[in-house]
């Protein structure tokens, strides 16, 4: 009869042995090293009759995000669970699920972003992220917000709607604008998948946010340019660009404060003669006038343009192309203004805040897109309809007032002429100011809201 030898494990055995049998239970984990606030990483694997899934487990140092972190992970994880064993008694073909992570420094931050992808039939994968966003010293949670300027998330949401747009027509793609309108709303929830690079704000939206799930996740960036005064300083890496243009004349305004004040203004230009000509004629009157001037002139009259800023009159947008805003879809809206804005400060440095719509046509609506302050006018010269400078002058003579703000077209030689007369007539009695000047000396703070017919 033969007896069992029994083997005895020594300590060392004993302990291999241990480490065996762990590595058997957990033969689906392995652990790979991560950064200082990333320790460790876990991968679960397992594939059964029914589903395969697989899932990275970050290990976060911070406590409190990693229990969240976890928790999330694990609720679409038991979700998928549940869903693929119901699918089991109806169907043969298996589900999968796969969670995984990336991980950005975002300044003084981290930015955790959790990529799910799971298929439980149907006609393709349901995609899902959550980003975490938190301050490594302290692990403190934050959101878009803590990198904006107070209450610009508006602001934000403007451009995002628009470039968002942009997208969409570049790409030859349809789109709903309403769809898009709601998914760029200024909501934080609408808000938390980004980064922010040297190139500006990169903006992530999933499937259905803007759009059907077959266009798939859509991310688009704002030029970093687009976004001063809405990110704090201390995100942006904004290189001053060298642009060669004097700084604007300044006068000094105390000697008009006990004069009444008249604020000459053209639309239409910049020109080459007409312009030129007031140019030459303003010194004579001390005068100084404003300019709202259509994108698509400006590169073409550029010097014209540069002479008139560099001589510290004031320079607004009058849109880009002239056409009428309240038939304009908003997008377009934003593109007539924007592209403006931009020709100006690639000329001239600085991007302008002052807005005369064509034909004066604007309302609240227009207002909030634009984001500027609404210059219109109360003495209408109608020199483009005259084209007579003797009557120009005439009109702007007999409704002249202090505060008034005059509308002429230096596209018109009458036009410049009228004004000039005009000027020799009231000079006496009057200061010419710019619109800014008019500001200033009436110590006004003005209203992105409201119209300003006079000042």
């Amino acid at each position: 009869m033969k007896r069992s030898k029994k083997i005895r494990l020594t300590s060392t055995a004993k302990i291999i042995l241990s480490v065996i049998i762990i590595g058997i239970v957990l033969c689906t984990l392995t652990f790979v090293h991560k950064d200082k606030n990333f320790e460790t990483e876990i991968h679960e694997i397992e594939e059964k009759d029914n589903y395969t899934l697989k899932i990275d487990y970050p290990e976060i140092t911070n406590q409190k995000i990693n229990e969240e972190v976890l928790n999330y992970i694990n609720e679409k994880k038991e979700l998928f669970l549940d869903t693929s064993k119901e699918l089991k008694e109806i169907t043969s073909t298996p589900c999968d699920l796969s969670i995984t992570y990336t991980v950005e420094d975002l300044f003084d931050f981290k930015a955790l972003h959790i990529n799910v992808n799971s298929y439980t039939g149907g006609a393709h994968y349901i995609k899902e992220n959550k980003s975490y966003y938190f301050n490594e010293k302290t692990g403190e949670e934050v959101t878009i917000e803590d990198f904006l300027e107070e209450n610009k998330l508006e602001e934000l949401s403007k451009l995002a709607y628009f470039y968002a747009i942009q997208y969409y027509t570049t790409q030859n793609k349809e789109y709903d604008e309403e769809w898009i309108k709601e998914g760029t709303k200024a909501k934080i929830e609408n808000y938390s998948h980004f980064s922010i690079t040297k190139d500006g704000l990169i903006l992530l939206f999933m499937p259905y946010q803007i759009g059907p799930y077959s266009d798939g996740e859509i991310t688009i960036l704002i030029p970093e340019k687009e976004l001063k005064g809405i990110i704090k300083k201390e995100y942006l890496s904004l290189e001053e660009e060298v642009i060669n243009i004097k700084e604007p004349e300044k006068r000094d305004l105390e000697k008009y404060k006990d004069k009444k004040l008249l604020a000459f203004t053209f639309d239409d230009g910049p020109s080459d003669g007409p312009t030129n000509k007031l140019l030459d004629n303003l010194e004579k009157y001390d005068a100084r006038v404003s300019f709202f001037v259509l994108g698509s002139r400006v590169n073409t009259y550029s010097k014209s343009l540069k002479r008139a800023y560099e001589m510290g009159n004031t320079i607004g947008s009058h849109t880009y192309s002239h056409l009428n805003l309240f038939q304009l879809k908003d997008y377009d809206i934003m593109k007539e203004i924007n592209n403006t804005n931009e020709v100006i400060e690639g000329l001239l440095g600085f991007r302008p805040d002052k807005l005369r719509a064509p034909y004066g046509n604007t309302n609240t609506h227009i207002k909030e897109l634009s984001n500027m302050y609404t210059i219109l006018w109360d003495i209408d010269t109608e020199d483009w309809k005259y084209k007579d400078a003797e009557k120009i002058k005439d009109n702007i003579i007999k409704h002249a007032h202090d505060g008034a703000i005059i509308l002429l077209h230096d596209i018109y030689t009458t036009s410049v002429d009228g004004a000039l007369l005009a000027m020799e007539e009231l000079k006496e009695e009057y200061a010419f100011v710019s619109i800014d000047e008019m500001i200033e000396l009436k110590g006004l703070t003005l209203d992105k809201t409201k119209s300003y017919f006079s000042f």
